[in-house]
């Protein structure tokens, strides 16, 4: 979500990946301020490589939007244990 609304804001730029890159480590701040000068030197070659890691790192709080109607398709399969089953609830 972050990464595509700084895309859209800065959409003049879209070509310029050198330029996408150098913005986009601007506008961030806390922890991926923080998570983006800790990043080894030399370790981002281009701006696809610099958005991968970004969401790779922060993976954990892209949430997604779930549907009542994909709730009521999980089903527990008659050969799996219930505590493996409500790991996925968690």
């Amino acid at each position: 979500m972050y990464v595509k609304k700084f895309q859209e804001e800065d959409i003049e730029y879209i070509h310029d990946k050198d330029m996408l890159a150098k913005l986009f480590s601007h506008s961030l701040k806390d922890d991926a301020l923080k998570w983006y000068f800790l990043l080894p030197k030399n370790c981002i070659d281009k701006y696809e490589d610099l958005i991968h890691q970004f969401l790779k790192y922060f993976r954990y709080n892209i949430q997604e939007k779930v549907q009542v109607k994909d709730l009521c398709k999980i089903k527990q399969l008659l050969n799996k244990y219930f505590s493996n089953f409500i790991k996925i609830w968690k």
